[in-house]
């Protein structure tokens, strides 16, 4: 009986563990026209309807580079009249999450609706007793996908989502987190690189309900009234386009953005993103555009990094890129931790979601496409100030790699799909 009853068991636990591991979006092959894909000069509307997105024009998209985030969104919190909605992946003790807990508990306790998603998984170096203290405050806090038991199925989801929306009227998506490595500069290996951008105009509305998606689901609250979807001007002269993944999608729109977006290409792709390890399909496509007579720039992480394992994994690729034209450099100071993708000097994207099999296929995430060739040549004129921090690698000398080194980033890269 016990031998039957321990074969239950294990049959149930090997297909949990299968069902956790293999319930991801699609991020099918793709057969790509690129002679009938337009210019994002021309067209973004093309992108945006295939990302499940809509184009809003009369958007006021303001750049902000590492510390400089936290002043700007204080500020808006501190200036709210309505209602605050912050969602985040990473929620450390430190500075940071001190000053954001003492300003939302002070606009809770003033009346304005303070609604907080913070990711489970994202917050286990947060500091309990300042969650405990917003909630006393008044501030709605939820804690997205906590584990348990009977939520195995979700747990392997998590939202790795950055936003901050504002009486529904100022939106902000960014790759930092709630956490003192995101103050300063970029200048050393305590204080992470990184981009964010603030707008204002019609494009704020579906960042909103990006975050009412995940609210909903998690708190089983539905927001209404002042604050949530207020009519918005024309503020500024940007076209935008917000598109989002959630871990119930067919196809995964973040992965779809970034394959179109580049196959529209016609001089030349910036990437700067610090977790680089996806299917073969994207190298190939890299490759494609440089034969095409697109210059590809690739910016990574070099030594510093939080995650060395997703590292080796994606240099499991570097050769083929290399060896296909594409131009690939290493961020020495610090992580380099933005996701931004510039598309000839038009069209540009930032937001949360990195180059690997989580953020494309399992991840909740979030990003917002910008037409205006002011903030993509802003943009650029950044990411050329972090070549100079960079070094450049060669195909022979990446070549001259030990073979021990090869093969370590060989076991990283069968894996790369769970990283």
């Amino acid at each position: 009986m016990w031998a039957g009853v321990l074969t239950f068991l294990a049959g149930a636990l090997l297909a949990s563990v299968y069902f956790l591991l293999k319930n991801r979006r699609n991020t099918p092959y793709l057969q790509l026209d690129l002679d009938a894909l337009p210019a994002l000069g021309d067209d973004v509307r093309t992108l945006a309807g295939l990302t499940e997105g809509a184009v809003t024009t009369g958007n006021a998209c303001q750049i902000l580079q590492d510390g400089a985030l936290f002043p700007a969104m204080e500020a808006d919190i501190a200036a709210a009249k309505c209602a605050v909605h912050l969602e985040t992946f990473v929620w450390t003790a430190g500075t940071v999450e001190r000053r954001f807990v003492e300003l939302l508990s002070r606009k809770a306790r003033e009346g304005i609706e303070v609604r907080v998603l913070i990711d489970a998984m994202g917050s286990a170096g947060g500091n309990d007793e300042n969650l405990k203290r917003m909630a006393q405050a008044g501030v709605q806090l939820s804690m997205y996908c906590k584990p348990r038991w009977w939520n195995l199925r979700r747990f392997n989801h998590r939202t790795h989502r950055k936003l901050l929306i504002v009486d529904g009227a100022i939106g902000y998506t960014f790759g930092h987190g709630i956490a003192d490595q995101w103050l300063g500069h970029g200048e050393d290996e305590k204080h992470w690189r990184d981009t964010a951008v603030r707008v204002e105009g019609p494009a704020v509305q579906a960042l909103q309900s990006v975050f009412m998606e995940n609210w909903i689901e998690e708190s089983h609250r539905v927001p209404a009234g002042a604050g949530c979807f207020p009519e918005l001007e024309a503020k500024g002269e940007s076209d935008a386009h917000v598109v989002s993944s959630a871990s119930g999608d067919a196809v995964s729109s973040v992965a779809l953005l970034y394959t179109v977006a580049i196959a529209c290409a016609k001089r030349e792709v910036i990437i700067q993103n610090p977790y680089f390890a996806p299917d073969d399909g994207m190298c190939e496509l890299l490759v494609m555009m440089v034969k095409r007579g697109v210059a590809v720039h690739l910016m990574l992480p070099g030594a510093h990094t939080d995650s060395p394992f997703v590292r080796r994994a994606g240099c499991r690729l570097y050769e083929q890129l290399l060896a296909g034209g594409v131009r690939l450099y290493e961020f020495m100071p610090t992580l380099i931790h933005q996701k931004i993708v510039i598309v000839d000097e038009v069209w540009s994207h930032i937001g949360s979601t990195n180059f690997d099999a989580r953020s494309l296929s399992l991840n909740e995430e979030v990003g917002i496409g910008i037409r205006d060739a002011p903030i993509a040549r802003q943009l650029k004129a950044a990411f050329e100030n972090d070549l100079q921090r960079s070094r450049e690698l060669t195909l022979d000398a990446w070549r001259r790699r030990p073979w021990y080194s090869r093969l370590f980033d060989w076991i990283a890269y069968q894996v790369h799909d769970q990283l």
